[in-house]
């Protein structure tokens, strides 16, 4: 594979930053322990497993009975065994939306795999889409670099039940796909080379994306395609099956909703305390719960007693707010600090995978962990890579240049990346050459007029004719390096787009199908070849050579 996988450090919020290096201010916020450690998993299995009358892993069973191949195998070992999950997700973008979805995903992956050998239990990945999501705008499209390394993105319109203007947030789960995806999967097909790859990657993606389909399930169906082989079970936030058994804690968090409200007070005052900014600021009156309105989805505020939305203002009493998580749950969700909670309520989750503002977040989620009695899993830093082209590794090479000095303002970067390789020796040499043939024509000038002062517009005329010359070559020379810097300018600049688009870290921004149909699904199982996990970390092993 013509293609170099570079893993790169995570870089986020100093909270995340601290946890990642084993800061002991950092691991404090965090109830399950360090990552690096197997006892950390250990103790948290044993707790999970611990109730014996837990019903999730039968009813896990019936809820997903449709799954086959290895998912299917794994999710039976898991029920038959009482297993656990390593869990990770993400919001349901356009083809999967930037590469970071897939470093994720296999980091859980790898996770998993250790578990199983480490704690003698089935442990099976689980990717649950973030489908109760209202951002349209996050998820809507994609960036891919073109033949030509120009950055474009590629965009597509939503349809949705209901008047958009009425209802202009509506979660992503209720979007359906417009005609437009056929416009958009033409496009990334246009923007791609053709390869022997290209039939076999893009077909699964059309036949996933078509129009009317439901957007988080079209992106469940390519993804789950592509992590076919590593067992995963994927889900939905909004899934009947996770609405139905968080049901109670939905409603629990509005009952104790002032006790939750102080917790994360307080858990604010630590973290600044110990020098972190919190991720989700607290607003006072604002829950932790949403509910689909008049507006679409729509934070629920405390209302001396009732629910009042914020954005629609519409008011619910206690009464009407229970017979509306009876009748309809799917109109009520968690927000993003109570997710994971719910997420860990509806399936036995050892570890979770994050990013770095995710990482952050879930130093807050601890206290609502507590709150309802649920066992928080350890948290784990996803992989984080650049893939470096053949082509992008031969610029680099030529120049001199590490990815990493591209990074940023790419204009900027680069100019002072030129003006440092201006070779200062050579105007240097051009001035020392003047000075010298001016010295040296002196001397002639007076020789010759001391011989025959006539011969003054002779030697005038004869000195323009060698200044001129001189002028000439230092144009031309200039001239040359000008050439060559806009070379180099040229090629950095399509490296810069490539590794730093819009200057943005490349997974962040580019989107996996045009290296997938460059390089065929084996990208996958190379790019999985170069997960580390906190387990790889062999100074946290043990006299047997083990993670503790």
């Amino acid at each position: 594979m013509n293609l170099r996988i570079e893993r790169v450090p995570l870089r986020g919020p100093p909270l995340s930053a601290a946890y990642l290096e084993s800061d002991t201010r950092a691991h404090g916020f965090y109830t399950a322990g360090p990552p690096e450690r197997l006892d950390s998993y250990r103790r948290l299995a044993e707790r999970i497993r611990a109730d014996g009358s837990d019903p999730r892993w039968a009813r896990l069973k019936e809820t997903f009975a449709d799954l086959d191949g290895p998912a299917r195998r794994r999710l039976s070992a898991v029920v038959k065994e009482r297993g656990l999950f390593v869990s990770t997700g993400q919001q349901a973008g356009l083809f999967l939306g930037p590469l970071f979805t897939l470093y994720k995903a296999l980091t859980a992956a790898r996770l998993a795999r250790q578990l199983e050998e480490l704690l003698g239990l089935p442990v099976m990945p689980l990717f649950s889409i973030a489908s109760e999501d209202h951002d349209w705008d996050e998820v809507n499209h994609t960036h891919v670099v073109d033949l030509e390394n120009h950055v474009v993105r590629i965009e597509v319109g939503r349809a949705e039940p209901g008047d958009p203007e009425s209802d202009p947030s509506p979660p992503v789960e209720s979007i359906r796909l417009e005609r437009d995806i056929d416009a958009a999967l033409a496009k990334l097909s246009q923007l791609t080379p053709d390869t022997e790859f290209k039939t076999t990657v893009l077909d699964p993606l059309r036949a996933a994306y078509r129009p009317d389909r439901g957007f988080a399930a079209a992106f469940q169906s390519a993804l789950g395609h592509l992590l076919r082989e590593h067992g995963f079970l994927l889900t939905r936030t909004a899934d009947p099956y996770v609405k139905e058994v968080t049901r109670e804690l939905l409603w629990s968090e509005w009952q104790r909703r002032q006790e939750s409200e102080e917790r994360l007070l307080k858990r604010e005052g630590e973290l600044r305390a110990s020098g972190f900014e919190p991720q989700v600021p607290i607003a006072p009156g604002a829950t932790n719960l949403f509910l689909t309105g008049r507006l679409g989805r729509d934070r629920i505020l405390e209302a001396s007693g009732s629910a009042r939305l914020r954005r629609s203002e519409e008011q619910f009493s206690e009464a009407e707010l229970r017979r509306i998580l009876e009748e309809h749950p799917d109109r009520v969700s968690p927000g993003v600090l109570l997710r994971p909670v719910t997420e860990a309520r509806a399936f036995p989750v050892v570890a979770t995978v994050g990013g770095p503002s995710e990482i952050a977040y879930l130093a807050q989620s601890q206290v609502l962990f507590e709150l309802h009695g649920v066992p928080a899993p350890v948290v784990v830093s996803r992989a984080s890579f650049r893939l470096v082209e053949a082509k992008i590794s031969k610029v680099l090479d030529k120049y001199g240049v590490r990815a990493d000095e591209l990074a940023g303002d790419a204009g900027a970067a680069i100019s002072e990346l030129i003006r440092a390789r201006t070779p200062p020796e050579l105007e240097a040499a051009l001035a020392e050459l003047r000075k010298v043939v001016g010295s040296a024509l002196r001397g002639v000038e007076e020789a010759a007029l001391d011989f025959d002062p006539g011969a003054r517009s002779g030697l005038g005329s004869g000195k323009r004719a060698i200044f001129e010359s001189i002028g000439a070559l230092e144009s031309k020379l200039q001239s040359r390096v000008r050439e060559k810097h806009q070379v180099m300018k040229s090629q950095l600049e399509k490296a810069a787009a490539n590794l730093f688009p819009n200057g943005r870290p490349q997974e962040r921004m580019l989107n996996l199908y045009p290296f997938l149909v460059r390089y065929g699904e084996g990208l996958i199982g190379a790019v999985y070849d170069q997960v580390l996990t906190p387990l790889d970390d062999r100074s946290a092993a043990g006299p047997d050579g083990l993670p503790r």
